[in-house]
């Protein structure tokens, strides 16, 4: 059974008035989205269902194993001693 105005568009849901040819908000008519044997007609939508992991896989590849970032311990001991020696010299200065 075709919609037909006044009422909620089966479309979009907006209210439709009476004597609507056509959806205000979305432009639905009885020709592109009232009719109920239009749904879907000519769309061509894939039968099986998505895998949506393999298409990651095939897309992006297999993830590769996480890099560490920052500063390797041998750089935070450099700023620990450089630290220790501007605090060393400001203070035997002062005194």
């Amino acid at each position: 059974m075709a919609f037909k105005p006044p009422g909620q568009c089966p479309a979009c849901g907006e209210w439709v008035p009476r004597g609507a040819v056509a959806c205000d908000d979305c432009g639905a008519c009885a020709r592109s989205g009232w009719s109920d044997d239009s749904y879907l007609d000519g769309v061509d939508l894939p039968e099986g269902g998505f895998d949506y992991d393999e298409f990651v896989e095939r897309e992006f590849g297999r993830p590769s194993p996480a890099k560490r970032t920052g500063l390797s311990p041998g750089w935070w001991w450099v700023a620990v001693i450089l630290l220790l020696a501007l605090g060393w010299a400001l203070l035997a200065g002062l005194f």
